[in-house]
């Protein structure tokens, strides 16, 4: 006698899970719905876990009953268990995800939730509005049973947790002892990913952060946020160091792409306006067809007062990060974790700067 096939397919739902994750990752504008902002931001453990359970258990096999909750004794093919599938797929992958519905490791055990199907609730119990919500959502989709709709209502799900993660502060667990060599590569590969320019504008303000304080060149740096003019900001660059008298003694405009000479002119012409002496351009490299010009306009800014520098991220660390040796590097990339969590860059942005120090 042939094995009997467990259904929904674990390894399958994780699956489908991670391609909507990914795909609402990669939508910087998700429109989300009340009814599911509600559910997610609900204070009760259980709702917030059986939302996307339940979606994810009907979209991995439409077959089965959207509102059970346990899966009997097998005899019919929509009864599933919803309980052992959230420990096994949508647990771990909250994990993944700081913990944003909760760190119950067994949601289902609440009694609300300890019954064949799910109901409208009689009694006066705690969250009622939120459990009837519930009810309906799961109700639409049953009856639908279209594999579309239910796709639609587990992107809204996700879209709601990405809203919920966003207002999140991510915990960063700092390594006890990092090399040089090791930091870079975290940094290389952290900025491997484009971005918009809000990984490398993290980067280079932790670091100059960081060489204030150990170096005591600074007594403040300023970082700006990525989609803020230099105009309505009246900064002379992304990043502004101030001395110990309150002066601007450098700025910093920070690059993931390669400088061009446009972006040259343009900062000499906000260095002038602000009397800025030292400008520092931080970018992987010069656009080849510029170097020459940019060169020229390099030496020609330092002729009329005005110190121009391009430095990429890995040259500006491998020198301050051996300078301020391995508590620096530590302090560094603390520094990273805060400019994130600060500016409330993207979620996907912030879990991966988690990953890379816990592979450390």
């Amino acid at each position: 006698m042939p094995p009997r096939i467990i259904s929904p397919s674990v390894e399958e739902a994780r699956k489908i899970l991670d391609a909507l994750w990914a795909k609402v990752n990669s939508d910087d504008a998700n429109a989300t719905d009340h009814r599911f902002d509600q559910l997610i931001d609900c204070n009760s453990v259980s709702i917030r876990f059986c939302l996307p359970t339940q979606i994810l258990g009907k979209l991995t096999d439409p077959k089965l009953d959207t509102l059970c909750l346990q899966k009997g004794d097998g005899s019919v093919d929509s009864m599933w268990d919803p309980r052992g599938f959230a420990a096994k797929v949508i647990v771990p992958w909250v994990m993944q995800n700081q913990n944003v519905l909760g760190t119950s490791a067994d949601p289902y055990v609440s009694l609300p939730l300890r019954r064949p199907r799910l109901e409208i609730p009689a009694a006066k119990v705690k969250n009622k509005a939120e459990w009837i919500l519930l009810c309906e959502i799961l109700v639409e989709l049953e009856l639908s049973n279209d594999p579309k709709l239910t796709e639609k209502a587990m992107l809204l799900t996700l879209s709601s947790i990405k809203r919920k993660l966003a207002a999140s502060t991510f915990e960063y667990v700092i390594p006890e002892r990092i090399s040089l060599n090791q930091t870079r590569q975290i940094i290389k590969e952290f900025l491997s990913e484009g971005s918009g320019g809000d990984r490398g504008l993290s980067v280079a303000a932790a670091l100059f952060t960081t060489i204030g304080k150990i170096f005591t060149l600074y007594s403040k740096v300023t970082r700006y946020v990525i989609n803020a003019s230099d105009t309505s900001t009246g900064s002379t660059g992304d990043i502004e160091c101030f001395d110990h008298n309150g002066d601007l003694r450098l700025a910093i405009e920070v690059k993931e792409r390669n400088l061009t000479l446009t972006d040259v002119k343009s900062g000499i012409v906000k260095a002038r306006k602000g009397s800025l002496q030292e400008l520092l351009f931080n970018s992987p490299s010069i656009r080849p067809d510029d170097v020459d010009e940019v060169e020229g306009l390099v030496n020609k800014a330092w002729a009329s007062g005005t110190n121009i520098y391009q430095l990429s991220i890995d040259e500006l660390t491998s020198v301050a990060l051996t300078l301020t040796g391995e508590q620096g590097r530590r302090d560094f990339l603390e520094n990273v974790g805060l400019q994130l969590n600060e500016f409330n860059t993207q979620p996907k942005n912030r879990q991966r700067w988690k990953e890379l120090l816990e592979d450390v």
